[in-house]
């Protein structure tokens, strides 16, 4: 007798059979029994459409012999309109089928309208999960039939030739002139570079601008990585450009060429004009002029080259590139935040204890086979729980016959392996997926960019610092002065971000990350065994393989944490997600929660407050962060012209002259100091007073509290020195004498006319302070 559900399944199949191109419209699974076909027809999704059991379209219940015809006829039709092929992967002919229909269903505008790159349409953008390598060939095979139809169709180029193929038919002498050329430059490198004399002497056999580029070379051997070595081969070449531009000759000496204005003229000249004419990307011009501003560096030791220094420039890009520099909005912030936690939060649950739920019922028979209708995911998870020892088991680890029977019940379900893994709250493997939300967070939380943080250590987190006490994540910046220290909760702010402390949110993760990763070390090589950030790749062709995150590859971990939570920017389109903009973000919050751009240039790990001055100038910040900005900037500005009464120090008596800048603090009268200096043989009439150890003790001087961190600073070098070496035995000793002493009576809580808050913060900030006047003494 025919039931209802017969009926639905017998008119779906005639539905197929009448209209045979509606064989693309039915979805492929895996084929349990396989011979030269791998793949059949979807029982499951079929029974999601249908409204019938996976086991009555299986064939597995008592009514088999009135199902399989229909589903032999369905897949008959499949296999002759070439949905189904010998010898084909499931996925693949379920990729390919998706693929078909993605493209007949495309208008000729649509099809112009396609992304493309390399004259290929970029299908992993239109088609989940699309793919090639092994077992994918059809698929690729498909993605050159659609292109050369959009050949045919005159939107992709016929005359376009591939990049590999392009190399072939480059000039033969290209491969060996350009290892001539990097073999060139590890020689001028390797030269010693002491004195003038070791200059390679210019002639007509030797390239242009030699002596320069000894130089360069020279800069080269001090870095390691390939970017940073190429960034002064690239400044090296715009430089020559330079002086090519003003006709300076090829031979000419290294002394002829510079002088104390290169790098100005240099910046005005050719840089910006390049910028002006896009033929200098915005982003690459600060790359530029740091590696001449680090050879001119270089060339102020050469001894008898003659030159002595250079004024320095800061280099601000003009404009933003796209959103790299763009801050998350408020909103975009709230999203991303609560993305992150609610993925970090899901890891750490899979990382207690698992606890058996007792679901499902034994499905294997007495010889090791699945009974008749035991296959569902609740007698896998009985499998799991009771033969397998609550361990997860993987295609390539599989052995016993109930190992392999839970693969073989999870194949014919929905959902992949990992996925079950997880919905049961078991961590399936330690991949770059789950490491990413980790790495985000870290940077949110210190603005750091992705590079030093893919090379972060195990232990570059301090909980405390030798030199403060506080805790400090070291980390290195390749372009940068090398190893660098991130001093954390250097500040009050309540930023949204921030939950906890943020020391205590970087010692989390720490501990978290290396809680995931401990059981991968003994299979990491030796050189990644002690990198925080290490995973084990799930992709096709290095499955297993442990490897470190790397910046260059997380585009397509950002598409699918946008992908997988959806996230929008403020327009509802897409988020344009990076990690580059929570450095920005970073700086953002900070300047809307109050924290002063001196605060702000230690948490970047800015040198000069010019550098972070540039940075924020460039940053894309709403109105509310522009006018914080603004009045953080004018406030600055006031109290260096006029101390306010405030904070201000008993040596400040006549407010109404003009403050000059000091080193130390600020000045009265530069050019008028009192009697004992002018007495002193140091002192030349005329000229600025510039004994700036003797500040403290003079009458002219100004201080506000901006200078607390250097006053503080200096009390400690100071007491370092007394320990370190004889020099209170030295004329130096009284002057250091009456510096404690009157030091003491500005920092001392008990005598200072400074607040409290005022010498905490300024304490506080003088760790990072480097007081050269004590240098000075020292020498």
């Amino acid at each position: 007798m025919k039931t209802k559900q017969y009926k639905i399944v017998e008119d779906y199949v005639r539905s197929i059979t009448e209209n045979p191109s509606k064989a693309w419209d039915v979805p492929i699974g895996n084929k349990v029994i396989k011979d030269d076909y791998y793949a059949t027809a979807s029982y499951s999704q079929l029974s999601k459409q249908l409204g019938v059991s996976t086991q009555v379209l299986q064939g597995l219940t008592a009514a088999a012999d009135l199902y399989n015809p229909l589903m032999k006829k369905l897949n008959d039709v499949l296999k002759n309109e070439g949905v189904l092929l010998k010898h084909q992967i499931a996925s693949a002919l379920e990729l390919r089928r998706n693929a078909v229909n993605w493209w007949r269903s495309l208008s000729l505008d649509d099809k112009k309208k396609l992304m493309t790159f390399g004259n290929s349409i970029r299908f992993n953008k239109y088609i989940q999960n699309w793919r090639g390598g092994q077992n994918y060939e059809i698929l690729t095979e498909l993605g050159e039939q659609i292109n050369q139809e959009m050949v045919n169709l005159g939107i992709l180029s016929s005359v376009y030739v591939k990049v590999k193929d392009r190399d072939a038919l480059r000039d033969k002498s290209f491969l060996p002139n350009q290892q001539e050329s990097k073999k060139r430059w590890e020689e001028l490198g390797q030269l010693p570079l002491e004195s003038v004399n070791d200059l390679v002497i210019p002639s007509d056999d030797t390239e242009a601008f030699v002596q320069l580029k000894q130089l360069a070379a020279a800069l080269q051997q001090t870095v390691s990585s390939q970017s940073a070595k190429d960034n002064f081969r690239d400044g090296f070449n715009h430089f020559c450009n330079f002086l090519k531009k003003n006709r300076i000759n090829e031979n000419e000496l290294l002394q002829n060429i510079l002088d104390e204005f290169s790098l100005k003229r240099f910046k005005e000249d050719y840089v910006l004009p390049a910028l002006d004419s896009s033929e200098m990307s915005p982003r690459s011009a600060p790359t530029i002029i740091s590696a001449i501003r680090g050879c001119l560096r270089r060339a102020k030791s050469i001894k008898g080259l003659g030159f002595h220094g250079f004024y320095d420039v800061e280099m601000t890009t003009r404009g933003r590139t796209g959103n790299y520099y763009k801050p998350y909005s408020p909103k975009e912030r709230e999203a991303i935040s609560a993305a992150i936690m609610s993925d970090i939060n899901m890891t750490k649950q899979m990382l207690t204890p698992y606890r058996k739920t007792g679901l499902g019922q034994n499905p294997l028979d007495n010889n090791g086979h699945i009974k008749l209708g035991m296959r569902t995911l609740d007698n896998a998870r009985y499998l799991f729980e009771n033969e397998l020892n609550c361990q997860p088991v993987f295609h390539h680890t599989a052995q016993s016959e109930s190992e392999k029977a839970l693969l073989s019940i999870v194949k014919d379900s929905d959902i992949g392996l990992h996925d079950l893994y997880k919905s049961w709250g078991i961590l399936p493997v330690v991949d770059i997926d789950v490491l990413a939300p980790f790495l985000l967070r870290l940077a949110q939380i210190t603005g750091m960019n992705a590079d030093p943080l893919a090379d972060l250590t195990l232990d570059d987190f301090l909980l405390e610092h030798p030199a403060t006490g506080k805790p400090c994540l070291r980390y290195w910046k390749e372009r940068s002065t090398g190893e660098k220290e991130l001093h954390l909760d250097l500040f009050q702010a309540k930023l949204q971000w921030l939950t906890r402390k943020q020391s205590k949110e970087v010692q989390d993760i720490f501990e978290t990350v290396k809680m995931l990763t401990a059981s991968l070390r003994d299979d990491a090589p030796e050189e990644l065994r002690n990198v925080l950030f290490i995973y084990k790749s799930s992709g096709q062709n290095s499955y297993g393989v442990v490897k470190t995150i790397r910046s260059e590859k997380l585009s397509h971990v950002y598409s699918n944490f946008v992908s997988k939570h959806q996230l929008q920017d403020d327009n509802g389109e897409t988020m344009s997600f990076s990690i580059s903009r929570f450095r920005s973000t970073f700086v953002s919050e900070l300047i809307e929660a109050g924290v002063s751009i001196r605060e702000i240039q230690l948490l970047l790990g800015h040198s000069n407050i010019e550098t972070t001055m540039n940075y924020l100038d460039r940053l894309d910040f709403n109105r509310i962060a522009r006018q914080k900005l603004k009045e953080s900037l004018e406030n600055i500005h006031k109290k260096v012209i006029t101390p306010t009464q405030k904070g201000a120090n008993k040596h400040s008596k006549e407010r109404e002259l003009i403050i000059f800048s000091t080193p130390l603090g600020g000045c009265s009268n530069l050019f008028s100091p009192p009697d004992f200096i002018k007495n002193s043989s140091l002192y030349v009439a005329g000229q600025p007073c510039s004994q700036y150890n003797k500040c403290l003790t003079c009458d002219n001087v100004m201080l506000i509290a901006e200078h607390l961190p250097m006053l503080f600073a200096m009390k400690r070098d100071y007491m370092i020195l007394m320990q370190r070496n004889r020099i209170m035995e030295t004329p130096y000793g009284i002057v250091i004498e009456e510096n404690l002493a009157v030091l003491d009576e500005i920092l001392n809580p008990k005598k200072s006319d400074f607040s409290e808050e005022e010498l905490d913060k300024g304490e506080r900030l003088s760790q990072f302070e480097q007081t050269a006047y004590v240098d000075w003494m020292a020498a």
